[in-house]
């Protein structure tokens, strides 16, 4: 009798589909490897202030953000002709590679009844680039640039 070496045609074809699947698996994060993260403390924060524009226009209350730039953690208080009190509080997720750059100790927005809104100007940095967070005056829409 004769020792067989080598594979059979169905070893070969079982480590060809798994390597198959292997590499399916695997191109969608090489794909992204080396891109530019995502500002995901700038799309937080433009999240909590366009949440907080829309309930100043529907409860037809004044709504104030207060926020901490270094820990993310925000308040947000509404005052109408009710009185006022707090209607949330909570934390930003801030992206580990990213910070919140500011002279100020504390953000504040306040959006309006009719829509519009003022508050702080505010930088978001990441690593290799930086979005700057500010809110339209007249509009009240916040809105995020490069800078």
């Amino acid at each position: 009798m004769r020792t067989r070496r080598g594979f059979t045609l169905l070893e070969m074809s079982i480590t060809l589909a798994v390597m198959a699947v292997a590499s399916i698996l695997v191109v969608p994060a090489l794909v992204d490897l080396g891109r530019t993260p995502q500002h995901q403390t700038a799309e937080g924060l433009l999240s909590l202030l366009k949440a907080s524009r829309a309930l100043a226009i529907d409860s037809s209350t004044t709504v104030t953000v207060l926020l901490d730039p270094v820990s993310g953690k925000y308040r947000v208080d509404s005052t109408g002709i009710f009185g006022s009190g707090p209607v949330t509080e909570g934390q930003l997720e801030v992206g580990a590679i990213e910070m919140m750059v500011t002279e100020l100790s504390r953000l504040q927005y306040t959006f309006r009844p009719t829509g519009a809104g003022f508050g702080d100007t505010v930088r978001v940095r990441g690593i290799d680039s930086a979005v700057v967070i500010s809110v339209d005056p007249w509009s009240g829409v916040a809105h995020a640039g490069s800078h």
